[in-house]
């Protein structure tokens, strides 16, 4: 009988270490792409933040300058020759930080709004309104800065390819219809 229980055994426990552990989730929201000033990669793959945008998954986009962090949802998306990827943020109401002495604070600019261009080329620009006078206050000028990439990848994801959105008559296509025929 005994042995009988140690085949039992021997065999629970090959079941057990040929079973695949669970895989890591691959939903909700993931760093997939971060890029330095000058475009270059400094984590992911631009290729799956082109398909992301492509299959119509949410993004976002983060930066960093004078002490803050700031994150922002991509309202715009823009994929220039299947190569570069552009997100504008929504116009928010300005803000700044007010620091006395050991408080901090984030205030409201009463009167600006602005906005922001991101790509993963590294380009950057924003400008400010005042939105009493309907005038441009600040910004407008190209930068160049880091910027971080996030994507809301679903709980149920399809496996199909993510394609092109131009036109076939675009001079674009052939170009990447032969890249990616390779």
């Amino acid at each position: 009988m005994s042995y009988f229980i140690r085949i039992s055994c021997c065999m629970l426990l090959l079941l057990l270490f040929s079973c695949n552990s669970p895989q890591k989730s691959n939903e909700g929201w993931q760093k997939v792409f971060q890029n330095d000033e000058k475009g270059q990669v400094i984590f992911g793959e631009k290729s799956k933040l082109i398909d992301a945008v492509r299959l119509g998954y949410p993004v976002r986009i983060g930066w960093g300058s004078n002490r803050v962090e700031h994150v922002a949802d991509a309202a715009f998306l823009t994929i220039f020759e299947g190569e570069e990827v552009f997100a504008q943020i929504n116009t928010i109401v300005g803000q700044a930080p007010a620091i006395d002495n050991d408080s901090l604070k984030l205030r409201f600019r009463t009167q600006n709004h602005w906005t922001k261009i991101s790509g993963t080329n590294g380009y950057a620009t924003g400008f400010m309104t005042n939105y009493l006078k309907d005038t441009i206050v600040g910004g407008g000028t190209d930068r160049y800065t880091p910027t971080t990439w996030y994507v809301l990848y679903p709980a149920h994801q399809l496996d199909i390819q993510a394609k092109p959105l131009w036109r076939k008559e675009s001079k674009n296509w052939e170009k990447w219809n032969q890249k990616n025929k390779q």
